[in-house]
């Protein structure tokens, strides 16, 4: 008689837990992370960044930066939670003694401030603003430049092959 023992059945593994590939993505300056916190719906870190984030230095998963009045203490834990989330990277967002550049509201501001003199300094809207008394500019658009058509850009038309 022979002894017949049952294969064993392989256990069941289940598969390694898969972690959720994260692309890569790319950060080299302030306003990257707004648009990362603006593409993720944070609008509050938004806002933040803009108006209470001076830069200091920036590196790949390293953040230097020193806070204007009023920023919330939790400011560099909480960027550092989120840009870890939304680029895949750990980063270290530190604070630095040094003061650091403009906000990013900052440099708006001032890009603004010099959009009004210059169009202050222009004599067409200087014209303007001397002929209505009580005028002034609200706001400062500079509009596309058109595209310009080339000789190149243009077919000639059946017509113009009969007029040679």
């Amino acid at each position: 008689m022979r002894l017949v023992q049952p294969q064993a059945e392989p256990a069941f593994q289940p598969a390694p837990a898969m972690e959720p590939e994260v692309a890569e993505v790319p950060v080299r300056s302030l306003a990257d992370i707004v648009g990362l916190a603006d593409s993720n719906r944070d609008m509050k870190l938004k806002v933040a960044i803009k108006r209470y984030v001076r830069p200091v230095r920036l590196e790949p998963g390293r953040l230097v930066i020193a806070l204007a009045d009023g920023a919330e203490r939790d400011l560099p834990n909480e960027l550092s939670r989120k840009l870890k989330a939304w680029t895949g990277r750990t980063w270290m967002v530190s604070l630095s003694q040094e003061a650091g550049g403009q906000t990013l509201a900052e440099e708006e501001t001032a890009k603004r401030e010099t959009a009004f003199m210059d169009a202050r300094s222009d004599p067409a809207v200087a014209a303007i603003l001397s002929r209505f008394p009580g005028a002034r500019i609200i706001d400062v658009r500079i509009p596309d430049a058109p595209e310009v058509e080339t000789v190149e850009d243009i077919e000639p038309s059946s017509d113009d092959d009969e007029a040679l």
